[in-house]
C-alpha cells in the first residue's frame, strides 16, 4: 500500500508540473512530507487551470464602409474610410466553471461614421444633407464586447462576438453637390458642426471572425456590424411636427496580432506557486 501511494503522489506531482508552461525546475516547487499516507492523499486538493482560461492583449488595423440609415428613405450609396485602428484586451474564460467557450473584449478604436446619397433611379437627382450629399466624420470610440468562440484543432478558433460602443465625433467634411457649391449658407459647414448635430455617438457592435494561434502569438481577422443608436442631428431640427431621422450603420473589417498574456493551458508560475504553498500549508494541518 505504501508503495502505492508513493506512486499516485508521484503521479499527482507530474500532473502539476506538465499543466504550467515553462516552469524553471531548477527552483523549489513543493515539498511532500516524508511519510506519504492515505489519510493524506485524500486532503489534497488540487485545480487544474481550465483549457483557453487566458488573457490577451494586441493591436488592430483595418478599414470601415458606411452607409446609413433614414427617415424619410434616401437613396445611400457605400464609403470607405480607412484605416481603422485600436488596441484591446481579451480575456477567455469558463462560465460559471462549465461552459468553456466564453470571453470578454474591450478596448479602443479610432473609426468613422458617416454617409453618402446616391442618385435616383429614375430622376437623376440626389438627395442632400444641408447641401451635402456626402459625409465623412472621425470618430474615436470604445468598446465592450462578449465573445463565444470554438476551436478547431490546435491552431484554429471560429469567433463570435457581440456588445456596445461608445464614442465622440471629433472631426467632420462635408461634401456640396454642386447646386450647393459657393453658396455661403452652406459653404460655413463644409468642416463644422452645426447646433443641432449631435457629436456623442453609441450603439450595437458584433460580427463573425477566426483566429489562427501559434502560441503565444495569435492573429485575429473579424468582420463586424455597427448599428448606432444615436442619430447624426436632433430629428426635430428643421420643424417640431416633422422629424427627420438619420442613423449610423457600418460595416468594419479588421486583422490583429495578439500576446498571450497568460499560458493558454495550465497554470502561470504565480498561480503554481500559491497551489504549493497551499498544499504545504494543508499537509501541515
Amino acid at each position: 500500500m505504501r508503495k502505492l501511494a508513493s506512486v499516485i503522489s508521484a503521479f499527482f506531482a507530474f500532473c502539476i508540473l506538465s499543466s504550467a508552461q515553462e516552469v524553471d525546475l531548477d527552483k523549489e516547487f513543493f515539498a511532500l512530507p516524508d511519510s506519504i499516507t492515505n489519510e493524506y492523499l485524500d486532503s489534497l486538493k488540487l485545480s487544474v487551470a481550465a483549457p483557453n482560461n487566458y488573457w490577451l492583449v494586441g493591436a488592430f488595423g483595418g478599414l470601415s464602409a458606411q452607409v446609413g440609415y433614414f427617415n424619410p428613405s434616401r437613396n445611400t450609396a457605400f464609403q470607405m474610410q480607412y484605416p481603422v485602428y485600436g488596441v484591446s484586451f481579451i480575456k477567455y474564460y469558463s462560465m460559471f466553471g462549465v461552459f468553456p467557450n466564453m470571453g470578454v473584449e474591450f478596448g479602443a478604436q479610432q473609426n468613422y461614421e458617416g454617409y453618402q446619397f446616391g442618385e435616383n433611379s429614375e430622376t437623376q437627382v440626389r438627395s442632400t444633407e444641408s447641401g451635402a450629399y456626402k459625409v465623412m466624420m472621425n470618430v474615436p470610440e470604445a468598446f465592450f464586447l462578449t465573445h463565444l468562440h470554438y476551436d478547431i484543432g490546435e491552431h484554429f478558433k471560429l469567433q463570435l462576438k457581440i456588445g456596445l460602443y461608445a464614442g465622440y465625433r471629433l472631426k467632420i467634411e462635408r461634401v456640396l453637390d454642386e447646386r450647393y457649391q459657393g453658396q455661403e449658407e452652406y459653404e460655413q459647414y463644409r468642416y463644422a458642426f452645426r447646433d443641432y448635430d449631435r457629436r456623442f455617438t453609441y450603439g450595437l457592435q458584433g460580427g463573425l471572425g477566426f483566429a489562427l494561434m501559434f502560441s503565444p502569438i495569435e492573429i485575429h481577422a473579424n468582420v463586424q456590424v455597427k448599428w448606432g443608436w444615436e442619430p447624426f442631428w436632433n430629428p426635430d431640427y428643421a420643424s417640431p411636427y416633422y422629424y427627420r431621422f438619420g442613423y449610423p450603420l457600418d460595416g468594419v473589417v479588421n486583422l490583429g496580432v495578439y500576446y498571450q498574456l497568460t499560458p493558454r493551458y495550465g497554470h502561470t508560475r504565480a498561480q503554481l506557486k500559491r497551489l504549493a504553498k497551499k498544499m504545504i500549508q494543508e499537509s501541515k494541518q
